[in-house]
């Protein structure tokens, strides 16, 4: 890594910010969730990042069972070639549950100046 990249990257900017406890309970409780700490929660915010709550141990379970059903059509390839077609389908859906439930989804605080919520 290059020197000027290696800079942008050191976080060397400390703030201040003072919350009320409630405020502060909060937050704690929705960086918790998310499995991120408070200052990674924040900087998340700040990326235009909406960090996800972790999901529940049943979403894992879906998962799993969704992996059976796509490893059962699998078996069935060389006697059904037609079934290639529903392991993609099934794929493309285990990836998609998987992006929507897991990965921070992006905002724009542009958007939300235009439509005056923030």
């Amino acid at each position: 890594m290059s020197k000027e990249k290696s800079e942008k990257y050191v976080r060397n900017v400390p703030i201040t910010v003072r919350l009320n406890v409630e405020e502060h309970e909060k937050l704690k409780q929705c960086a918790a969730a998310c499995g991120l700490s408070a200052a990674e929660f924040i900087r998340q915010l700040c990326k235009g990042n909406a960090p996800q709550p972790k999901p529940k141990t049943e979403f894992w379970e879906l998962l799993n069972k969704l992996y059976e059903v796509h490893d059962a059509f699998k078996k069935c390839v060389p006697y059904y070639p037609t079934a290639t077609e529903i392991c993609k389908e099934i794929e493309d859906f285990i990836l998609e549950l998987q992006q929507e439930s897991t990965l921070p989804q992006r905002f724009s605080v542009d958007e939300l100046t235009e439509q005056g919520t923030v």
